[in-house]
């Protein structure tokens, strides 16, 4: 009821109109975009690649085959489960409920709405950490950003993981730390959350060191820092427990998540190496014909050997990796149109979409870097805001800093995207009222500034 009542409140505020624009407009581009691109599901794994394992799997759980591998035909743990299950629920409806529509037309409508919901999330994370306009404004640079809006014409799990992570986000900055610790009943969703978006991409789980450090800033008590992280491992484990018991009896082996992280971190360490994607075949990896519960092991021991062995070449290629992590925002829209639906689009076309793109990408995160010092101030002597930005601040840098240490994928910066239209949308106030953002929450609920300033309705 009383989540209730807030949005009822929330719901009559002039920022609550402006919100509502961004999110019809977000969710319209999206589902045109959407309805546009995805025509037909993935031709084959050579073509498509992960979107058509993705799929693959998502299909094949539906029709009740299982997690099988279309290698060999034998059990397959390679991919985290979650994204391919959230698939299969969606086929699965389809086949018993004759749902209209295709299953590329489902997926662009699933990808919709968690596309459409992450704006939603943003404006609230940004509202938490900053106030109203910067909340707007963070929903409006998400609604447009063009590279979240072709990822939901992909197979591919960023959509998804981008609205899991957030999700996690929120439930923890929605507390209010001046009052105290954490309820033991959010830390237990929390939990429940963030297990759900490891087994999507296991990027998240540095989200609980975040949950660590905003329970220390709110207590200055190691205990209660670690009880915090205790109660929420308890759901964690309870999510991951059943998929956990599933690989010990196929593979008699603990594998709680995915057996793909040895081939992941091995495939770019070999000498002269350009950081990015290769084949986890060279010699510098574990025998390739090795079963993937054997070699997943193997390979993770190569590439800390050879981290080990080789510091050097391991230094020099985390700039590469870096590098081709964040040079261009256009891979999003290459899947979209390289998603098994033949599309063609004009060069000229998909030259000025490439530009526009990376124009965008880039303009935000030089705005976010420009916004770091709004996003700094008082985080250490702001009992309320200081564990926010703690939370928010922690995940973006491990959203960063954890692709750096495997390959130079560019989809991987995508959930970084959501945090830096945050920062980003702290600085285009700052510029606009022409004085720092104030970071107590001195703009009002409309989002102008100069009338009087409305409650924190969800404070």
């Amino acid at each position: 009821m009383i989540l209730v009542d807030r949005v009822r409140i929330f719901s009559r505020t002039r920022a609550a109109k402006h919100v509502g624009v961004a999110l019809a407009v977000g969710f319209a581009l999206r589902l045109a975009w959407g309805l546009w691109a995805m025509r037909d599901v993935p031709q084959g794994w050579l073509l498509q690649g992960d979107q058509y394992s993705y799929w693959y799997f998502g299909n094949e759980m539906a029709n009740g085959r299982g997690y099988l591998s279309y290698i060999n035909g034998g059990a397959s743990s390679y991919y985290p489960v979650g994204y391919p299950a959230m698939l299969a629920v969606l086929y699965w409806l389809d086949l018993h409920l004759h749902l209209p529509g295709s299953q590329a037309t489902l997926t662009a409508l699933l990808h919709t709405a968690f596309s459409t919901a992450s704006i939603v999330l943003v404006y609230f994370i940004a509202r938490k950490v900053f106030d109203h306009r910067v909340g707007v404004i963070a929903a409006w640079v998400t609604a447009l950003f063009p590279s979240l809006i072709a990822g939901v014409g992909t197979y591919s799990v960023e959509t998804a993981f981008v609205f899991s992570a957030l999700v996690c986000v929120a439930i923890v900055v929605d507390h209010d730390w001046s009052a105290g610790a954490m309820s033991r009943k959010r830390l237990l969703w929390f939990g429940v959350a963030l297990g759900w978006s490891v087994l999507i991409r296991p990027f998240s789980i540095a989200i609980v060191l975040g949950l660590a450090v905003a329970a220390l800033l709110a207590s200055r008590s190691w205990r209660v820092a670690l009880r915090h992280v205790g109660w929420a491992l308890i759901t964690f484990a309870v999510v991951l427990t059943p998929w956990t018991i599933r690989n010990e009896l196929r593979f008699h082996r603990f594998i709680p998540i995915s057996n793909n992280l040895g081939d992941t971190l091995c495939m770019s360490r070999f000498p002269g190496s350009n950081g990015g994607f290769a084949w986890a075949s060279h010699p510098f990896c574990a025998d390739q014909n090795l079963a993937e519960a054997e070699r997943n092991p193997a390979n993770t021991k190569a590439a800390i050997h050879f981290i080990l062995d080789h510091p050097g070449e391991e230094l020099r290629q985390i700039p590469k990796r870096f590098h081709l992590m964040m040079a261009n925002d256009r891979s999003s829209l290459a899947e979209s149109l390289d998603n098994g639906s033949n599309l063609t689009v004009a060069s000229s076309v998909l030259d000025v979409a490439n530009f526009v793109t990376d124009w965008y990408y880039h303009v935000s995160w030089i705005l976010a870097v420009g916004g770091l010092g709004l996003f700094l101030r008082g985080w250490r002597t702001d009992r309320v805001r200081g564990p926010r930005r703690a939370i928010v601040g922690i995940t973006a840098i491990s959203l960063l800093v954890i692709p750096v240490a495997l390959w130079g994928n560019p989809r991987f910066h995508t959930p970084l995207l959501p945090f830096i239209a945050i920062i980003a949308a702290a600085s285009i106030s700052w510029i606009f009222e022409r004085r720092p953002t104030d970071v107590s929450g001195g703009v009002d609920a409309s989002g102008v500034v100069g009338t009087p300033r409305q409650p924190d309705l969800v404070s």
